[in-house]
């Protein structure tokens, strides 16, 4: 009796993290995360509520949108962004990431991953961060100009990025984060 006891506690337990799972699916929207860009880093500073330093799990959840474009359908991914250290703002340890993206997935240099860049790959992040009306969803200020990936303790800038952030430590960054 008591092996079967357990048997029944461990399919429960499936089940129990099975149907949230679906249910978060439906709580994504279903409009394309819109981008708008930052003229300054001030600027970029100012419309994030959350700037941190962590990083991104592989997509978990997805919907896919009523929209495609030249090379395919828009759909919105969630993912989870682990937070280490928070320069501007706080919140939890967990940030509920959305993005917008394209499936099947463009290449490289199509301009389309611009507007919409879709989910980040797994890897250490500097974002900026704010919420998504109505959700409790938040996503990266500015599109591409708003993750900043870290590589041995430097913040690298990306092409959309901002240039003075190139190459600063972490601490730099929150000094200058700090000033505005």
């Amino acid at each position: 009796m008591r092996g079967w006891s357990k048997l029944f506690i461990c399919i429960g337990l499936l089940f129990m993290f099975h149907f949230p799972a679906e249910a978060y699916s439906d709580s994504i929207p279903k409009q394309a995360v819109h981008i708008k860009r930052a003229e300054t880093l001030k600027g970029l500073v100012n419309r994030s509520t959350f700037i941190a330093y962590g990083w991104f799990d592989t997509s978990h959840q997805k919907r896919s949108l009523d929209k495609s474009v030249q090379s395919g359908r828009l759909v919105n991914f969630v993912q989870r962004f682990h937070v280490d250290q928070y320069i501007k703002g706080t919140n939890g340890k967990i940030i509920n990431v959305l993005s917008t993206g394209v499936e099947p997935l463009p290449a490289p240099l199509n301009p389309i991953n611009k507007v919409y860049p879709g989910p980040m790959a797994e890897g250490r992040y500097v974002c900026f961060l704010k919420p998504v009306e109505g959700t409790e969803f938040y996503t990266i200020v500015g599109g591409w100009q708003g993750v900043y990936p870290v590589y041995e303790g430097k913040i690298i800038s990306l092409e959309d990025g901002f240039s003075e952030l190139n190459q600063l430590t972490l601490r730099q960054l929150e000094t200058k984060i700090k000033s505005y």
